[in-house]
């Protein structure tokens, strides 16, 4: 799939109150709609027959990314890596977005609304569970992890909203959920990662935001990392999962403990390298985490965006209407 490219310039000519509108908008759209309580799962309650033992990671090139590659990927081994699926000039405009708004982030008193790196919506704190309260503490954990929710800056939200459809894959997911795609607005995050990396806990997604659902996390590093890179990747167990995992001995009921995951069903971890502008695959069962070692030198970029069915979505992720 080939689409456009994007640079600073193009970010910084965009109109910032019309992007803020429209992500506005987007919020608004899922303020009283609720998910359907028996929607019709990709990822069934059982596993299916064809489920890999390996230890692999199913890969294939941008030019052969279709819903049927997704499909079987994530049915058989529960992800897929797609190398080189954002342009090397996207990447590194990307990264300088990213700085951007993380840099406004961390220090939102001196940051100054209207700019095309920092424009909240103003429904934003109105749309969450626990309103502004919940916001605070949202923000919070994001500036403590090297990290900001792309809506923060409405322009470069948009920007890649149109980038991921230019790419192609807003028809993907359409055909993949069979219905239109939406974004979570907690789960879209630009991230810059912090050294010395802190040790973040295995986990399924599924095990904060419910399991009636249908999801596609895209995670797109934008720098090389992962394995002996010395910028931190992901941690992972390829293996296709159907349930959440038990939390016995884990730190939280929403993780999974180490001694677990060590040897999970018999599947080792794996610490795979990806390169920048590569897009790994995978949904809310799929056990994993922020690859964790006291030596890395390197930070690493990425973004990381939770999609979902129209109708079957975790209404406290915040659904945006795509």
């Amino acid at each position: 799939m080939k689409g456009l490219e994007i640079t600073l310039d193009q970010i910084q000519a965009r109109n910032v109150a019309a992007d803020c509108a429209t992500l506005g908008t987007r919020i608004e759209a899922y303020r009283t709609r609720e998910p359907s309580a028996h929607p019709t799962l990709v990822v069934g309650s059982q596993p299916d027959t064809d489920v890999a033992s390996d230890n692999t990671i199913p890969e294939v090139a941008a030019s052969e990314f279709s819903v049927a590659t997704l499909r079987s990927a994530l049915a058989s081994h529960g992800a897929l890596l797609v190398k080189n699926f954002i342009s090397q000039q996207s990447v590194e405009t990307l990264i300088k977005a990213a700085d951007r708004v993380i840099d406004a982030c961390e220090k939102p008193d001196a940051a100054q609304s209207g700019t095309h790196f920092f424009d909240p919506p103003g429904n934003l704190g109105t749309i969450m569970p626990n309103r502004e309260k919940e916001l605070r503490n949202t923000r919070g954990f994001h500036r403590d992890s090297g990290s900001a929710m792309c809506v923060e800056a409405p322009s470069v939200a948009e920007t890649l909203l149109q980038l991921y459809e230019a790419y192609g894959l807003k028809a993907l997911l359409s055909e993949y959920f069979g219905e239109p795609p939406i974004v979570s607005a907690k789960k879209w995050v630009l991230r810059r990662s912090k050294l010395p990396v802190a040790e973040a806990g295995w986990h399924q997604d599924g095990a904060f935001m419910g399991t009636n659902l249908n999801s596609v996390n895209m995670w797109i590093p934008l720098n090389e990392c992962g394995g002996e890179t010395g910028a931190p990747g992901l941690d992972i167990i390829p293996r296709r999962l159907t349930e959440i995992a038990s939390a016995e001995g884990a730190q939280f009921d929403w993780s999974v403990s180490d001694s677990l995951a060590s040897n999970f069903s018999g599947c080792k971890p794996v610490m795979p390298v990806f390169e920048a502008g590569d897009a790994f695959f995978f949904d809310h069962f799929y056990l994993h985490r922020t690859q964790y070692r006291t030596d890395f030198t390197k930070l690493r970029y990425a973004i990381e965006t939770w999609f979902f069915g129209a109708s079957s979505f975790p209404k406290n992720q915040i659904p945006l209407k795509w």
